[in-house]
């Protein structure tokens, strides 16, 4: 996850996608069946056949659906994933937040609302943001650097890799220290947030809104 191009958006030059792809040849996969949704889950085209193949037949599918491309990065986006359950915990809601990162402003604001009422639903996450260290987004990238990938802290690191370049504030349902110690900058309402983010915005601001944001892929002209 932290090579260059791992990243939403990005094919040829994945590594991700590359290794899924090396581990189908080894596997000997021959046939895939990929069905593209739009918001309601409703199945628009479905393709089959050779696995790269439907990839890349896919993928302007998908685009077409799903890509929402800006003219010039944001100073604020006020970002939902899309509601339940794609912020059944902060795992599935972390996704908003990676995918807005990708067209905001250094040091820009990101208010994300996202119930979460299943927690960060990962214990391993837990236990990783439950070390007293885990106090900043430079402290969580240093410790994954050093002990590398594992299941659950993984989510921590993609939180303080999006979080570490904007300013992030979270209207959630977990208890506020436990969010806190998430370092999720939690606010009581979308109101707070605002007038927080008023305050340092430059005149005639670019804000936007992302509703879906968990299956919204933001791309700049």
């Amino acid at each position: 996850m932290t090579e260059p191009g791992s990243e939403l958006g990005h094919y040829d030059d994945n590594p991700a996608r590359q290794e899924v792809e090396e581990i189908g040849r080894l596997m000997g996969i021959h046939y895939a069946l990929n069905a593209i949704l739009n918001e309601h889950k409703e199945i628009v085209n479905a393709i089959a056949g050779d696995p790269v193949k439907v990839m890349r037949e896919g993928i302007p599918l998908a685009r077409r659906i799903c890509q929402a491309e800006v003219a010039a990065p944001f100073d604020l986006l006020i970002i939902s994933p899309g509601g339940h359950p794609k912020d059944i915990n902060l795992y599935q809601a972390q996704k908003a937040l990676g995918h807005a990162t990708l067209v905001m402003k250094p040091g820009g604001t990101v208010i994300l609302a996202a119930a979460c009422p299943d927690g960060t639903g990962s214990p391993g996450y837990d236990r990783f943001m439950a070390d007293p260290a885990m106090s900043s987004y430079e402290a969580v990238l240093a410790r994954y650097r050093r002990e590398g990938y594992r299941l659950g802290p993984h989510k921590a690191w993609q939180i303080a890799r999006d979080a570490s370049r904007v300013r992030l504030m979270t209207i959630t349902d977990i208890a506020r220290e436990h969010a806190r110690r998430l370092l999720l900058n939690p606010v009581a309402s979308l109101d707070e947030a605002l007038a927080i983010a008023r305050r340092d915005l430059p005149p005639y601001p670019h804000v936007g809104v992302m509703p879906i944001a968990n299956a919204t892929i933001p791309a700049l002209r």
